[in-house]
């Protein structure tokens, strides 16, 4: 699931000893701020760049038995078909030879962690990892990994991986790597492992080497495919530049008019269709979204390397937008209250301002076709006095009114210039719509 389209399984409990929860936060995510600001998710619909975050996959059985077949049959490769049943692109890489065995693991304290397989192109690399878990009773989890290369530096990167920790013998799951323009893959690296153990972070990281073959994916050049063909919705500009594709994902680079009255947040379902209606999209794994220049997005899809259709559209069923003057989220810092805000969708619930921690809890009310998928507000925030923040942590929980969606955030100052009396944050995403849609034929 994408991250700023999280479906809820259920309601969430907001615990009652909020204030130590939000303490608590703050000192388990610490060690996830990167100091460079190419680690960071930064506004994921309209700022994205690489980052170190945690993300919670969730897999859709869309694998075909053929696939399925064909990729188990591969050795060391039936432990990880779980895991491509989400993106019909990486099943048709495997079963072009791009995954490689790797088999370096590294344990502490009857727990150990392997690093199974890599699938990697230019763009992106999947490692396919197991954590054996000897403690009784004790739930375990990866809390963060970080890449170096052969001298010691660490690799720019940009990295997401599911948080959830468990208390089985056994877990499998995958670590997803972005890999920023003009970056490579060093041939031989080193994964510091962080675990946490029982919500804990371990203060022991697990050091593992490995190697990546680079001759398995260096024939495969990128394709491109020049579109520019400019699109009106709702009195919108936008241009379709041009769609690259990579074994392991397609980029669609989508450049909207400056002179725009309205801020588009994203599209609703984008996606490629070929000449036979299969449809390729973003189906919750890896970056969805990045930033290409000034009013300049990539968008990344399902890839196409291995299809070569004979035809594309280029389709969203709707696309999220508000007007440019509306963008801006500010709090009251001393009554606690929205003096500015979009509309009464949204509303501030609790402000909690402990030390340098702020805390922000809201509920908004959302159409019927957003009731089972959670945007993400926000990630920028300021105040009036200039002090300067880390996005800490988001979650989101739904309530038995389906209508209602409630988000917690979590900032931590780092700048201590006074005591402020507003804050403020752009928002990311907002269930607003244009009037319509649009589908173009792109190849």
């Amino acid at each position: 699931m994408r991250e700023n389209e999280k479906k809820n399984a259920g309601p969430i409990m907001v615990p009652a000893e909020i204030d130590q929860y939000i303490r608590n936060g703050v000192e388990q995510a610490k060690e996830l701020r990167k100091k460079h600001t190419l680690k960071r998710w930064v506004r994921i619909s309209s700022s994205l760049v690489a980052c170190s975050f945690i993300f919670v996959f969730i897999f859709s059985i869309r694998l075909s038995p053929a696939v399925a077949a064909y990729v188990s049959s591969i050795p060391g490769m039936e432990r990880i078909v779980e895991f491509l049943r989400d993106d019909k692109g990486l099943q048709r890489a495997a079963e072009h030879n791009l995954v490689q065995n790797i088999g370096a693991s590294g344990s502490l304290e009857g727990v150990s962690f392997t690093i199974d397989q890599v699938l990697a192109d230019e763009k992106r690399m999947l490692l396919f990892y197991t954590l054996n878990n000897d403690l009784s009773d004790k739930e375990v989890a990866l809390h963060k990994i970080e890449l170096f290369d052969q001298s010691g530096k660490e690799w720019e990167h940009g990295v997401s991986w599911s948080s959830m920790g468990s208390e089985d013998p056994v877990i499998r799951n995958r670590i997803d790597i972005h890999i920023e323009e003009a970056t490579e893959i060093p041939d031989a690296m080193t994964a510091k492992v962080t675990l946490a153990i029982d919500n804990l972070e371990h203060k022991t990281p697990l050091m593992i080497d490995f190697a990546v073959d680079k001759n398995k994916f260096k024939t495969y050049e990128k394709k491109i495919y020049p579109v520019m063909k400019e699109v009106t919705v709702d009195g919108q500009r936008f241009t379709i530049e041009q769609i690259a594709v990579f074994p392991t994902q397609t980029e669609v680079s989508i450049r909207f008019d400056p002179a725009n009255k309205k801020h588009v947040f994203d599209f609703d379902k984008l996606r490629l269709e070929d000449e036979k209606g299969e449809t390729f999209a973003f189906w919750g794994n890896g970056v969805p979204v990045r930033d290409n220049g000034e009013n300049g997005r990539v968008y990344n899809l399902e890839s196409i390397y291995f299809v070569e259709p004979e035809k594309l559209i280029l389709k969203a069923n709707g696309i999220r937008a508000i007007d440019k003057d509306q963008l801006q989220i500010v709090i009251d810092a001393k009554t606690g209250t929205l003096t500015k805000v979009p509309n009464d969708r949204l509303k501030l619930t609790a402000l909690r301002q402990v030390d340098d921690v702020v805390g922000m809890d809201f509920s908004l009310k959302v159409p019927p076709q957003d009731e089972h998928s959670h945007i993400s507000l926000g990630y920028g925030l300021t105040d009036d006095l200039g002090n300067e923040y880390d996005y800490v942590q988001g979650s989101t929980y739904s309530t038995d009114v389906e209508s209602i969606q409630n988000y917690s955030i979590l900032f931590k100052r780092k700048t201590n210039k006074g005591t402020p009396t507003s804050y403020s944050f752009p928002l990311s995403s907002y269930p607003e719509r244009l009037q319509g849609t649009f589908s173009i034929e792109v190849k």
